[in-house]
């Protein structure tokens, strides 16, 4: 880590500011911390740094409190399952650009030297596509997936890989000029806590770009849900789909009864068939992936069907978390069959107003 990283990183016990501490000096703001450790200046919480990374997870504090917080088994499952998926991840691939400017909804001329938060970054393939559109990115996530971040981070001044909690952010809030967070705060133990948590972070007239899974809720809602320009065929057959989408939701839910309960190689094993099915024509939409890439089908089916955590939303309920904290809605995130809630808010009101 780079050393002036401090201003903006924050205990995730009390929230107060951090301190350096090393037995070999005090390093250049400049130069790259690899090892060393922070302590908190008002609980006294140490968090070490470990290869570049600061480890700011309260499992990772060297004292007692930390056993008022000890992960739930929910908890470490979430992060043994992630790191286990992100590190067999392909990597970055061509369409990662087009895909992040999709789903984020964000003006690709609008972060040029904007500081920006990646909300659980997993192995960082959107990292790559923010930093390649000039913003400086902190890349935080739970799980050991960021530390494939390692070597760019070495090599790139304006890349920070910071592992903690988006339940506990280990950063100040108001401090980001756009925060985006892809599919990821459903897998946390209190998804509306971690929306809370990260909008918080976001200075004001600064952006939040968020989705999460998506559940068909009752027809008046469905019907009215924003459809991508080549899905819009299924207006004329919409009551069918939307039975269709609670079937399939419920047969994932008590799918996932037994694959949550599984040791991590086990299910990735049994995901095989799954992801072989999925390149069958129709058969294809009973998977949860149809990625024409094998490995990504077979990370996408594990990811599906592993996490501990998985809650779903409707873009009514998602929209009121958006006006609650301060934002006003810019645009919703257009979707295939399967709900995707997502939407891109500007914040209206001072960090802690709303």
């Amino acid at each position: 880590m780079k050393l002036h990283l401090l201003s903006i990183l924050a205990c995730s016990f009390c929230a107060r500011d951090l301190r350096y501490e090393s037995l070999e000096g005090h390093p250049r703001e400049d130069e790259e911390i690899e090892t060393g450790s922070l302590r908190c200046a008002g609980c006294g919480a140490g968090f070490p740094i470990k290869d570049g990374i600061p480890r700011l997870r309260q499992e990772d504090a060297s004292r007692k409190a930390r056993e008022d917080s000890a992960p739930v088994s929910g908890v470490a499952k979430t992060k043994e399952s992630f790191g286990f998926e992100w590190h067999r991840y392909p990597g970055p691939r061509p369409e990662d650009r087009g895909l992040f400017l999709e789903e984020t909804q964000l003006d690709e001329t609008g972060l040029e030297g904007r500081l920006i938060l990646d909300a659980g970054c997993g192995m960082g393939r959107y990292t790559h596509v923010a930093l390649s559109l000039g913003a400086e990115v902190v890349s935080l996530d739970l799980s050991d997936s960021l530390t494939r971040l390692i070597p760019e981070m070495m090599e790139n001044p304006k890349l920070h890989v910071v592992q903690g909690d988006l339940l506990h952010p280990p950063l100040k809030p108001g401090v980001f000029d756009i925060v985006y967070s892809q599919g990821v705060i459903h897998h946390t133990a209190d998804t509306r806590r971690a929306f809370d948590r990260i909008a918080n972070l976001v200075k004001r007239d600064g952006l939040l770009s968020v989705w999460v899974y998506g559940t068909p809720g009752s027809y008046a809602s469905f019907r009215t849900n924003p459809l991508r320009s080549n899905r819009r065929w299924l207006r004329r057959a919409l009551p069918l789909v939307w039975v269709g989408v609670w079937i399939r939701q419920i047969l994932s839910d008590l799918l996932r009864v037994f694959t949550t309960r599984m040791p991590v190689p086990v299910l990735y094993a049994l995901c095989y068939p799954l992801t072989v099915m999925g390149a069958v024509p129709l058969l294809k939409y009973l998977t949860f992936s149809v990625d024409p890439e094998f490995q990504v089908r077979l990370i996408e089916n594990f990811d599906w069907l592993a996490p501990p955590f998985q809650t779903k939303h409707t873009k009514e309920e998602f929209g009121a978390w958006f006006k609650e904290n301060g934002y006003e809605l810019l645009s919703r995130l257009p979707h295939g069959v399967v709900p995707k809630i997502g939407a891109i808010g500007r914040r209206k009101s001072k960090p802690g107003a709303a």
